[in-house]
Protein backbone atom coordinates (compact mmCIF):
# COMPACT_ATOMS: atom_id res chain seq x y z
CA UNK A 1 0.00 0.00 0.00
CA UNK A 2 1.55 3.35 -1.06
CA UNK A 3 2.47 5.45 2.06
CA UNK A 4 0.13 7.98 1.25
CA UNK A 5 -2.74 5.66 1.52
CA UNK A 6 -1.85 3.96 4.56
CA UNK A 7 -1.70 7.23 6.21
CA UNK A 8 -5.04 8.51 5.13
CA UNK A 9 -5.88 4.78 6.63
CA UNK A 10 -4.64 5.81 10.16
CA UNK A 11 -6.24 9.12 10.03
CA UNK A 12 -9.65 7.79 9.19
CA UNK A 13 -9.23 5.21 11.70
CA UNK A 14 -8.66 7.54 14.34
CA UNK A 15 -11.11 9.97 13.50
CA UNK A 16 -13.95 7.26 13.73
CA UNK A 17 -12.87 5.84 16.96
CA UNK A 18 -12.66 9.78 18.43
CA UNK A 19 -15.89 10.33 16.78
CA UNK A 20 -16.97 6.99 18.90
CA UNK A 21 -15.47 7.39 22.22
CA UNK A 22 -16.87 11.31 21.97
CA UNK A 23 -20.04 10.14 21.67
CA UNK A 24 -19.82 7.77 24.15
CA UNK A 25 -19.26 10.13 26.60
CA UNK A 26 -21.99 12.79 25.70
CA UNK A 27 -24.35 10.30 25.38
CA UNK A 28 -22.78 9.31 28.70
CA UNK A 29 -22.66 12.61 30.25
CA UNK A 30 -26.43 13.12 28.90
CA UNK A 31 -27.50 10.44 30.67
CA UNK A 32 -26.06 11.52 33.93
CA UNK A 33 -27.51 14.82 33.72
CA UNK A 34 -30.67 13.33 33.09
CA UNK A 35 -30.77 11.46 36.36
CA UNK A 36 -29.34 14.21 38.48
CA UNK A 37 -32.09 16.45 37.32
CA UNK A 38 -34.77 14.09 38.14
CA UNK A 39 -37.20 15.39 40.50
CA UNK A 40 -39.11 12.42 42.75
CA UNK A 41 -42.62 13.49 43.42
CA UNK A 42 -44.84 12.34 46.59
CA UNK A 43 -48.01 12.21 47.56
CA UNK A 44 -48.41 12.28 51.23
CA UNK A 45 -51.88 11.60 52.88
CA UNK A 46 -51.84 13.28 56.02
CA UNK A 47 -54.66 11.23 58.96
CA UNK A 48 -53.79 14.12 61.39
CA UNK A 49 -55.71 17.19 61.86
CA UNK A 50 -54.28 20.77 61.17
CA UNK A 51 -53.56 21.87 64.79
CA UNK A 52 -52.14 18.44 65.50
CA UNK A 53 -48.20 18.60 65.70
CA UNK A 54 -47.72 15.82 63.25
CA UNK A 55 -48.89 17.77 60.92
CA UNK A 56 -46.33 20.55 62.35
CA UNK A 57 -43.42 17.88 61.27
CA UNK A 58 -44.66 16.89 58.54
CA UNK A 59 -44.95 20.00 56.71
CA UNK A 60 -42.04 21.21 57.65
CA UNK A 61 -40.54 18.26 56.43
CA UNK A 62 -41.41 18.42 53.06
CA UNK A 63 -39.70 22.02 52.98
CA UNK A 64 -36.93 20.99 54.30
CA UNK A 65 -36.64 17.96 51.64
CA UNK A 66 -37.40 20.44 49.03
CA UNK A 67 -34.35 22.27 49.94
CA UNK A 68 -31.70 19.52 51.07
CA UNK A 69 -32.37 18.04 47.93
CA UNK A 70 -32.47 21.07 45.73
CA UNK A 71 -35.88 20.14 44.34
CA UNK A 72 -35.43 16.91 43.46
CA UNK A 73 -37.81 15.69 46.33
CA UNK A 74 -41.39 17.19 46.34
CA UNK A 75 -43.57 16.29 49.02
CA UNK A 76 -47.85 17.35 48.30
CA UNK A 77 -48.96 16.74 52.14
CA UNK A 78 -52.94 16.39 51.89
CA UNK A 79 -55.22 17.18 54.96
CA UNK A 80 -57.16 14.82 56.49
CA UNK A 81 -59.34 12.47 54.53
CA UNK A 82 -58.70 14.16 51.27
CA UNK A 83 -57.83 10.87 49.45
CA UNK A 84 -58.55 8.02 52.11
CA UNK A 85 -59.26 7.92 55.83
CA UNK A 86 -56.46 7.39 58.21
CA UNK A 87 -57.18 3.70 58.87
CA UNK A 88 -56.82 3.17 55.35
CA UNK A 89 -53.71 5.07 54.76
CA UNK A 90 -51.24 1.99 55.48
CA UNK A 91 -52.98 -0.44 52.80
CA UNK A 92 -53.31 2.64 50.12
CA UNK A 93 -50.01 2.78 50.57
CA UNK A 94 -48.90 -0.82 50.43
CA UNK A 95 -51.07 -1.04 46.89
CA UNK A 96 -48.88 2.21 45.30
CA UNK A 97 -52.61 4.43 45.10
CA UNK A 98 -50.57 6.63 47.27
CA UNK A 99 -46.99 7.66 47.29
CA UNK A 100 -46.75 7.93 51.66
CA UNK A 101 -48.32 8.71 54.71
CA UNK A 102 -48.66 9.08 58.45
CA UNK A 103 -50.59 6.39 60.18
CA UNK A 104 -50.70 4.40 63.45
CA UNK A 105 -50.07 1.02 63.43
CA UNK A 106 -52.97 0.11 65.47
CA UNK A 107 -55.25 0.94 62.31
CA UNK A 108 -53.63 -2.13 60.64
CA UNK A 109 -53.63 -4.59 63.19
CA UNK A 110 -55.95 -7.27 61.13
CA UNK A 111 -53.49 -6.53 58.36
CA UNK A 112 -49.91 -7.24 60.10
CA UNK A 113 -50.66 -8.34 63.61
CA UNK A 114 -47.28 -7.08 64.86
CA UNK A 115 -48.28 -3.24 63.93
CA UNK A 116 -51.16 -3.66 66.53
CA UNK A 117 -48.91 -5.13 69.02
CA UNK A 118 -46.42 -2.53 69.00
CA UNK A 119 -49.08 0.54 69.06
CA UNK A 120 -48.90 1.63 72.94
CA UNK A 121 -48.76 -1.37 74.58
CA UNK A 122 -50.51 -1.46 78.01
CA UNK A 123 -48.35 -1.46 80.92
CA UNK A 124 -45.35 -0.41 79.50
CA UNK A 125 -43.36 1.94 82.10
CA UNK A 126 -41.15 3.72 79.19
CA UNK A 127 -41.71 7.41 77.87
CA UNK A 128 -41.49 9.21 74.79
CA UNK A 129 -37.45 9.22 74.78
CA UNK A 130 -37.12 5.58 75.80
CA UNK A 131 -39.45 4.40 73.06
CA UNK A 132 -38.28 7.01 70.65
CA UNK A 133 -34.46 5.66 71.59
CA UNK A 134 -35.57 2.18 71.48
CA UNK A 135 -37.17 1.99 67.95
CA UNK A 136 -34.17 4.09 66.14
CA UNK A 137 -31.99 0.78 67.94
CA UNK A 138 -30.64 -1.41 64.63
CA UNK A 139 -32.06 -4.34 65.96
CA UNK A 140 -35.76 -2.66 66.38
CA UNK A 141 -35.80 -0.69 63.26
CA UNK A 142 -34.24 -3.36 60.99
CA UNK A 143 -37.57 -5.74 62.59
CA UNK A 144 -40.29 -3.10 61.71
CA UNK A 145 -38.69 -2.41 58.03
CA UNK A 146 -38.55 -6.22 57.30
CA UNK A 147 -41.78 -6.67 58.44
CA UNK A 148 -43.49 -3.62 57.03
CA UNK A 149 -42.07 -4.36 53.89
CA UNK A 150 -44.05 -7.79 53.72
CA UNK A 151 -46.52 -5.51 52.54
CA UNK A 152 -44.82 -3.45 50.27
CA UNK A 153 -44.33 -0.85 52.70
CA UNK A 154 -41.31 1.18 53.90
CA UNK A 155 -41.61 1.65 57.84
CA UNK A 156 -40.35 5.67 57.54
CA UNK A 157 -40.12 7.18 60.72
CA UNK A 158 -41.32 6.58 64.14
CA UNK A 159 -43.87 9.26 65.46
CA UNK A 160 -44.31 9.00 69.47
CA UNK A 161 -45.98 10.58 72.12
CA UNK A 162 -47.06 10.29 75.61
CA UNK A 163 -49.44 7.14 76.09
CA UNK A 164 -52.86 6.96 76.80
CA UNK A 165 -54.78 8.61 80.07
CA UNK A 166 -58.26 7.82 81.61
CA UNK A 167 -60.40 10.43 80.98
CA UNK A 168 -63.67 10.66 82.97
CA UNK A 169 -66.59 12.48 84.64
CA UNK A 170 -66.23 11.04 87.59
CA UNK A 171 -62.46 10.13 89.97
CA UNK A 172 -60.62 7.20 89.27
CA UNK A 173 -58.21 6.05 91.65
CA UNK A 174 -58.66 2.09 91.76
CA UNK A 175 -59.99 -0.27 89.14
CA UNK A 176 -62.67 -0.96 90.85
CA UNK A 177 -64.26 2.88 90.64
CA UNK A 178 -63.79 1.74 86.28
CA UNK A 179 -66.34 -1.43 87.10
CA UNK A 180 -69.22 0.92 87.85
CA UNK A 181 -69.28 3.20 85.06
CA UNK A 182 -69.94 2.46 81.19
CA UNK A 183 -65.79 3.52 79.44
CA UNK A 184 -64.97 3.61 76.13
CA UNK A 185 -61.50 1.37 75.13
CA UNK A 186 -60.10 0.17 72.49
CA UNK A 187 -57.17 -2.79 71.36
CA UNK A 188 -54.29 -4.34 73.55
CA UNK A 189 -56.31 -1.39 76.55
CA UNK A 190 -59.47 -2.57 76.09
CA UNK A 191 -58.29 -6.63 76.58
CA UNK A 192 -56.01 -5.68 79.37
CA UNK A 193 -59.10 -3.98 81.05
CA UNK A 194 -61.45 -6.92 80.39
CA UNK A 195 -58.96 -9.40 82.04
CA UNK A 196 -59.19 -7.35 85.25
CA UNK A 197 -63.31 -7.86 84.76
CA UNK A 198 -63.73 -4.40 83.67
CA UNK A 199 -66.53 -4.08 80.67
CA UNK A 200 -65.64 -1.76 77.63
CA UNK A 201 -67.82 -0.38 74.78
CA UNK A 202 -66.29 0.75 71.61
CA UNK A 203 -66.94 4.61 70.49
CA UNK A 204 -65.38 5.84 67.16
CA UNK A 205 -62.77 8.83 68.10
CA UNK A 206 -64.64 11.52 66.49
CA UNK A 207 -67.94 10.16 68.41
CA UNK A 208 -66.22 10.56 71.95
CA UNK A 209 -66.91 14.65 72.93
CA UNK A 210 -70.47 13.97 71.98
CA UNK A 211 -70.88 10.75 73.66
CA UNK A 212 -69.42 12.00 77.16
CA UNK A 213 -71.39 15.09 76.92
CA UNK A 214 -74.80 13.20 76.80
CA UNK A 215 -73.87 10.54 79.26
CA UNK A 216 -73.65 7.38 76.84
CA UNK A 217 -70.50 6.71 78.44
CA UNK A 218 -68.70 7.99 81.93
CA UNK A 219 -64.97 7.64 80.60
CA UNK A 220 -62.99 7.36 77.92
CA UNK A 221 -59.47 6.46 76.82
CA UNK A 222 -57.97 7.34 73.55
CA UNK A 223 -55.10 9.43 73.84
CA UNK A 224 -52.85 11.66 75.93
CA UNK A 225 -53.77 14.80 77.83
CA UNK A 226 -52.34 16.89 74.91
CA UNK A 227 -54.73 15.12 72.63
CA UNK A 228 -57.67 15.45 75.19
CA UNK A 229 -56.72 19.24 75.40
CA UNK A 230 -56.82 19.02 71.43
CA UNK A 231 -60.32 17.55 71.45
CA UNK A 232 -61.45 20.04 74.19
CA UNK A 233 -62.82 16.17 75.95
CA UNK A 234 -61.54 17.77 79.33
CA UNK A 235 -64.59 20.24 78.66
CA UNK A 236 -67.13 17.40 79.12
CA UNK A 237 -65.15 15.49 81.63
CA UNK A 238 -62.79 17.07 83.75
CA UNK A 239 -60.82 14.14 85.31
CA UNK A 240 -57.53 12.73 84.17
CA UNK A 241 -55.46 9.79 85.57
CA UNK A 242 -51.67 10.30 86.04
CA UNK A 243 -49.33 8.24 85.29
CA UNK A 244 -50.07 7.05 81.89
CA UNK A 245 -51.23 3.31 81.66
CA UNK A 246 -49.96 2.89 78.23
CA UNK A 247 -46.27 3.18 76.72
CA UNK A 248 -45.81 6.21 74.79
CA UNK A 249 -48.04 6.03 71.36
CA UNK A 250 -46.12 5.62 67.86
CA UNK A 251 -47.50 6.42 64.98
CA UNK A 252 -45.39 6.54 61.81
CA UNK A 253 -44.83 7.68 58.34
CA UNK A 254 -44.68 5.26 55.55
CA UNK A 255 -44.10 4.98 52.11
CA UNK A 256 -44.84 2.83 48.80
CA UNK A 257 -41.93 0.28 48.67
CA UNK A 258 -41.41 0.72 45.14
CA UNK A 259 -41.41 4.71 45.49
CA UNK A 260 -39.01 4.09 48.17
CA UNK A 261 -36.61 2.27 45.83
CA UNK A 262 -37.00 4.21 43.31
CA UNK A 263 -34.83 6.78 45.22
CA UNK A 264 -30.97 6.94 44.56
CA UNK A 265 -28.47 6.54 47.16
CA UNK A 266 -27.77 10.06 47.88
CA UNK A 267 -31.17 11.03 47.96
CA UNK A 268 -32.52 8.45 50.20
CA UNK A 269 -29.89 9.53 52.64
CA UNK A 270 -30.94 12.99 53.07
CA UNK A 271 -34.61 11.76 52.74
CA UNK A 272 -33.62 9.44 55.99
CA UNK A 273 -32.45 12.04 57.75
CA UNK A 274 -35.12 14.39 57.30
CA UNK A 275 -37.49 11.38 58.81
CA UNK A 276 -35.42 11.10 61.68
CA UNK A 277 -36.16 15.10 62.09
CA UNK A 278 -39.69 14.67 61.51
CA UNK A 279 -39.78 11.82 64.51
CA UNK A 280 -37.80 13.63 66.85
CA UNK A 281 -39.70 16.92 66.17
CA UNK A 282 -42.81 15.84 66.73
CA UNK A 283 -41.19 14.63 69.83
CA UNK A 284 -40.53 17.58 70.55
CA UNK A 285 -43.56 19.42 70.11
CA UNK A 286 -45.63 17.24 72.16
CA UNK A 287 -42.58 17.48 75.22
CA UNK A 288 -43.28 21.33 74.97
CA UNK A 289 -46.95 20.99 75.27
CA UNK A 290 -47.56 18.63 77.98
CA UNK A 291 -46.45 21.42 81.09
CA UNK A 292 -48.87 24.58 79.31
CA UNK A 293 -51.21 21.87 77.95
CA UNK A 294 -51.71 20.62 82.02
CA UNK A 295 -51.92 24.41 83.52
CA UNK A 296 -54.11 25.26 80.44
CA UNK A 297 -56.93 22.58 81.62
CA UNK A 298 -56.40 22.97 85.19
CA UNK A 299 -56.97 27.04 84.29
CA UNK A 300 -60.73 25.65 83.10
CA UNK A 301 -61.31 23.22 85.93
CA UNK A 302 -59.82 19.73 84.90
CA UNK A 303 -58.04 17.84 87.65
CA UNK A 304 -55.13 15.24 87.75
CA UNK A 305 -56.02 12.11 89.66
CA UNK A 306 -52.88 9.91 90.82
CA UNK A 307 -53.85 6.56 90.74
CA UNK A 308 -52.69 4.13 93.71
CA UNK A 309 -49.56 2.70 93.62
CA UNK A 310 -51.71 -0.80 94.66
CA UNK A 311 -53.39 0.34 91.00
CA UNK A 312 -50.61 0.82 89.01
CA UNK A 313 -48.60 -2.85 90.16
CA UNK A 314 -51.86 -4.29 89.37
CA UNK A 315 -52.24 -2.81 86.00
CA UNK A 316 -48.75 -3.88 84.73
CA UNK A 317 -48.69 -7.03 85.91
CA UNK A 318 -52.26 -7.95 84.23
CA UNK A 319 -50.77 -6.35 81.33
CA UNK A 320 -47.15 -8.14 81.69
CA UNK A 321 -49.53 -11.22 81.37
CA UNK A 322 -51.32 -10.11 78.72
CA UNK A 323 -48.34 -9.58 76.54
CA UNK A 324 -47.51 -13.45 76.57
CA UNK A 325 -50.84 -15.18 76.84
CA UNK A 326 -52.38 -13.04 74.10
CA UNK A 327 -50.08 -10.68 71.73
CA UNK A 328 -46.96 -12.81 71.77
CA UNK A 329 -49.67 -16.00 70.04
CA UNK A 330 -51.11 -13.50 67.92
CA UNK A 331 -47.98 -14.69 65.96
CA UNK A 332 -44.47 -15.15 65.33
CA UNK A 333 -44.01 -11.36 64.77
CA UNK A 334 -45.43 -10.19 67.64
CA UNK A 335 -43.51 -13.02 69.86
CA UNK A 336 -40.26 -11.20 68.64
CA UNK A 337 -41.08 -8.01 68.91
CA UNK A 338 -42.50 -8.65 72.44
CA UNK A 339 -39.11 -9.98 73.42
CA UNK A 340 -37.54 -6.80 72.14
CA UNK A 341 -39.12 -4.97 74.17
CA UNK A 342 -38.27 -7.29 77.28
CA UNK A 343 -34.70 -6.88 76.57
CA UNK A 344 -35.08 -3.37 76.40
CA UNK A 345 -36.93 -2.95 79.82
CA UNK A 346 -34.09 -5.28 81.23
CA UNK A 347 -31.33 -2.91 79.77
CA UNK A 348 -33.13 0.17 81.25
CA UNK A 349 -33.13 -1.57 84.89
CA UNK A 350 -37.01 -2.36 84.96
CA UNK A 351 -38.88 -4.51 87.04
CA UNK A 352 -41.79 -6.25 85.19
Amino acid sequence: MPIIQRVFSYISKFLILSIAVMLTLSLSTAVNKAHAKKVYKFTMQNMFSLNHPVTTAVKEMAKNLNKESNGRIKIQVLPSGALVKGPNVFETVGNGSIDMGTTCSCYHGGILPVAATSFALPGDPRGVDEITDFIYQPATIAFLRDAYASQNVFYGAPLVWDGYTIVSKEPIKTWEDLKKIKIRASGTIAKTLMEMGVPTVFIPFSEIYVALSRGTIDAEISGSHAESYLAKTYEVAKYQTVPNISGAQNCEVILNMERWQELPDDLKAIFEKALKTCSLKVAQIFNEDAVSVKAKMEAEGAQFIQLSDDAVTQWMHTAVNLWDNQLAKEDELSAKYIELVKQDLRNRGYKF
